[in-house]
């Protein structure tokens, strides 16, 4: 039998390092999974640039209801070479409903866009479930991916069970445990471009059973995290789901608060700059934020932060897009250009007066050409410091406390959370000192004929070049 015997070996670290430097960086990071020897090399010399990964905060996706496009809060890089486009409509499909994100790829409804690179793959149709499940199960999608390891990714579905429909189950069903000690997930993988089959055993105990999830409350959307090889996922009954990828098994944890004391409350699970976090605020406007610590092989909540936000509905200064370079992306359904252009000068005329504590002249442009076609809102072209521009005066706060917070997620890397007031703006809090930075507006105005009633997910945005 004729033996293969890997000619590289041969070469020096310093010889392999200049053939590895002069790949793309797509298959360098392809290069790094060929063995130890190859991944020694790229990590130690540094020939995966830094400024390729997603290792900044561009901006935050997020829906509304019934909005079929999702919308896109960004500020200008610093980067040389085009800015990364919000919306992708000219080289995906008409649905552009971010489903999730991970480390630079969005998941759409039909397939994969990295917005950096303007790529965009579609994946086949999921399988059919069995007849039982079909018929009573819904299912969540969920990007796996991590550039430094590989260009390839996976897309989880993971079941949920609805409380529609459930009278007609058997009642041997219903007393079953949630989720089941062997769990089948299906799952996307671009390596081979197929749909497979892959079984998890669960560690421990499990969350109830499938009665204690059809009577818990249902949110639209839970969100996911990939952390460490490890798939974490928000679901209903207040448990996070997290599943190994390396071993094949999964275990649940409880929630650190039980939500259904807290009415009206918005919980956010997410990812830091440390690892997964998640924060809840009740009815009374109270933040909390905790920290998964997961030292030893124990998972425990640790509480970072805990504080009332009602001060932030008091005060007074509030500022629309002022100063740093917010830009709001959204896709137009309305009208002709020459009306749009009309509505934006009444627009600015209407936050003159409204918003007269803090207005600075930014400009408006409607880039809309044509019916149905993307929308910019941009303003004064300076660079934001995500730590201490467009700073809120919370002192001014002789207003009256109305009004409602939801989480938009937390910066990848800084003890941070933005959050949205009211459906109209953004903010983004700081853990350590309580200050609060204003991002701008987060609701495209001409959306208010569409009587949509508020966000349904939101998605920090991290661009990758590979």
């Amino acid at each position: 039998m004729e033996e293969h015997y890997d000619v590289t070996q041969l070469l020096s670290d310093d010889a392999l390092a200049d053939v590895l430097a002069r790949l793309a960086p797509r298959w360098l990071a392809v290069s790094r999974c060929v063995c130890k020897a190859w991944r020694a090399v790229v990590d130690t010399r540094h020939l995966l640039r830094t400024d390729l990964l997603p290792l900044t905060l561009t901006g935050i996706y997020f829906n509304f209801h019934d909005i079929h496009h999702s919308v896109f809060l960004s500020r200008p890089s610093t980067r040389p070479g085009p800015a990364i486009s919000g919306m992708f409509t000219d080289y995906t499909p008409d649905n552009n409903l971010v489903k999730d994100h991970c480390n630079g790829l969005l998941l759409l409804e039909s397939g994969v866009a990295n917005p950096a690179t303007r790529q965009w793959v579609p994946f086949p149709p999921a399988p059919p479930q069995p007849v039982w499940m079909k018929d009573f199960y819904r299912f969540d999608s969920y990007l796996v991916f991590d550039p430094t390891i590989s260009t390839h990714y996976e897309i989880f579905k993971i079941p949920r069970v609805p409380s529609i429909r459930f009278h007609v189950l058997d009642p041997m069903l219903k007393s079953s445990q949630w989720p089941p000690s062997l769990c089948v997930l299906q799952v996307f993988s671009s390596r081979t471009r197929e749909w497979g089959e892959r079984l998890f055993v669960r560690d421990g105990a499990a969350a109830g059973t499938v009665t204690d999830m059809a009577l818990a409350f249902s949110y639209d959307h839970y969100n996911g995290v990939y952390w460490h090889g490890a798939l974490y996922v928000h679901c209903q009954g207040d448990f996070v789901m997290i599943i190994s990828l390396t071993n094949n098994k999964y275990q649940v944890l409880k929630l650190p608060m039980n939500t259904e004391v807290c009415q009206y409350k918005n919980h956010f699970l997410g990812r830091s700059m440390r690892g997964v976090n998640y924060a809840l605020i009740d009815n009374e406007h109270r933040l909390r934020v905790w920290f998964l610590n997961e030292l030893y092989g124990q998972m425990t909540w640790e509480l970072k932060h805990d504080n009332d936000l009602s001060f932030l509905l008091r005060c007074q200064e509030i500022c629309i897009q002022n100063d740093g370079p917010w830009t709001l992306h959204y896709h137009n359904y309305f009208g002709y250009p020459s009306q749009n252009d009309n509505y934006y000068e009444a627009y600015k005329k209407h936050i003159v007066r409204k918003y007269c504590y803090k207005y600075d002249s930014a400009s408006y442009k409607n880039d809309c050409e044509d019916i149905k076609k993307d929308v910019v809102v941009r303003v004064n072209k300076f660079e934001w410091d995500s730590d201490n521009d467009d700073i809120l005066d919370t002192g001014n706060s002789n207003g009256g406390c109305h009004g409602y917070f939801s989480i938009l997620g937390f910066h990848p890397y800084k003890e941070v959370i933005f959050l949205n007031q009211n459906k109209e703006r953004g903010l983004a809090y700081h853990f350590n000192s309580s200050k609060v930075q204003n991002l701008g507006s987060t609701f495209p105005k001409p959306y208010d004929d569409l009587y949509t009633q508020g966000m349904c997910g939101s998605f920090i945005y991290t661009p990758c070049w590979i």
